[in-house]
């Protein structure tokens, strides 16, 4: 082996050891100081790229497990105001039954009224003040999507849309102006109406009666008595009302389906008038559709008399309607608080599924992206001694070319 002098090829390898063990301890040292493995792009791409995913996954889950709790506090809100609705109506009802005790004095009965009245008014409060982060959620045209996922689209809505237009106060409810004895709104023997939600129809009496129109109402080949009649349509569950004019004619076995139908089209309602069944605003009869209001001092003028037993019955004066009345508004708000504990537990099953998922995904990322503590301290406590052994022979390698100098002595 030769003797050099100039290029000292041992200290040159023991200079690269050197180095290589000091990057590898720094890369220990930074992984034991942020508890990560991928630190950067360099300690691996992949790596990096699919833990970032994870990530952005994670906080997506971890958002949406927030917003679906939101979601519980909201229903749990709107649920709690109609629970309270619901126990004001069973008093309602409470007062309907004693109102039928046949030793009550007409003072006795006043006072059950007044009472009734006072629950009614505190019935429209409820509908009208409960509300959620500034959001009222019974004027019956609440709304609401929860993003309940890390992705777009992965929502639940919640709808407190079912009585649009009126909400949930006592006109939704269909017992606006509730009597006790006659259980229709105002004086026994009719239906009142405001005269001030009535649109350009002057001519219709505020204390016109409520009736349905069905197919034995005016069915094909049956007429009514010929003449002109005035009717208010309103096709908001009874909010406002607008007139039409309906002509029967004189020896038209069809004239008033088809004068009504007429009628219908000119303000703008599409209906089948033969195959329609609308309800009065109370919610005797169905589903809402649309209401007529006769302003005829005959109630069957215009359809020979035929007319749903319901509504005669809630004209007639008998308590008994009054019960019929509280007992449809208690199974719809009953059917409207299924609906929002079916969505309570609907968001608790979404939270549970949501936890699952960043759990297993957390751990997914811990795996790829995580320092391994064992490993890491003993590649650390490897470059260190390497570390410190190439300083050592680095030195001595450093000494070597001193050799020459005892050749020339």
């Amino acid at each position: 082996m030769g003797l050099y002098v100039n290029t000292n090829v041992s200290a040159l390898n023991a200079q690269r050891q050197l180095f290589n063990s000091s990057n590898a301890q720094s890369k220990a040292l930074e992984r034991l100081s942020s508890g990560f493995r991928i630190n950067g792009a360099s300690d691996d791409a992949a790596g990096l790229q699919i833990s970032d995913r994870m990530t952005s996954q994670i906080s997506g889950l971890n958002q949406a497990v927030r917003n679906a709790n939101d979601g519980i506090s909201l229903t749990q809100t709107a649920e709690g105001a109609l629970e309270e609705t619901t126990t004001n109506l069973q008093r309602i009802r409470q007062l309907a039954v004693q109102a039928k005790n046949g030793i009550n004095r007409t003072e006795d009965n006043d006072a059950l009224q007044q009472e009734t009245d006072e629950l009614l008014n505190e019935i429209n409060r409820i509908a009208n003040t409960t509300s959620f982060a500034g959001s009222n959620l019974l004027k019956g045209d609440f709304s609401a999507s929860f993003m309940v996922g890390a992705n777009a689209g992965q929502t639940i809505n919640v709808g407190l849309t079912q009585f649009s237009g009126v909400g949930f106060g006592v006109s939704g409810l269909g017992i606006s102006g509730l009597n006790l004895l006659t259980g229709a709104s105002g004086s026994s023997g009719s239906n009142q109406i405001d005269s001030s939600t009535i649109t350009g129809a002057s001519t219709i009496n505020a204390n016109a009666t409520y009736f349905n129109i069905s197919d034995s109402d005016i069915g094909a080949g049956q007429s009514a008595e010929p003449g002109t009649y005035n009717y208010a349509v309103s096709s908001d569950g009874g909010a406002t009302y607008q007139e039409i004019t309906v002509e029967i004619v004189d020896g038209d076995s069809d004239a008033t389906v088809r004068n009504f139908q007429d009628a219908f089209a000119g303000a703008g309602i599409t209906t089948t008038v033969n195959v329609v069944s609308p309800t009065r605003s109370d919610g005797i009869n169905g589903s809402t559709e649309f209401l007529i209001v006769d302003r005829s001092d005959n109630p069957g003028a215009g359809f020979g008399g035929s007319y749903d037993a319901p509504d005669v019955a809630a004209n007639s004066g008998d308590t008994n309607s009054a019960i019929s009345l509280i007992d449809g508004a208690i199974s719809r708000i009953g059917q409207v608080r299924a609906d929002l504990g079916s969505l309570q537990n609907r968001f608790q099953s979404t939270i549970r599924n949501l936890s699952n998922i960043v759990e297993n995904v957390t751990s997914a990322r811990s795996r790829i992206r995580d320092a391994d503590f064992a490993a890491e301290t003993a590649g650390l406590t490897k470059s260190q001694i390497m570390q410190q052994a190439s300083i050592t022979i680095l030195s001595q390698a450093n000494q070597r070319p001193q050799a020459a100098l005892s050749l020339l002595g």
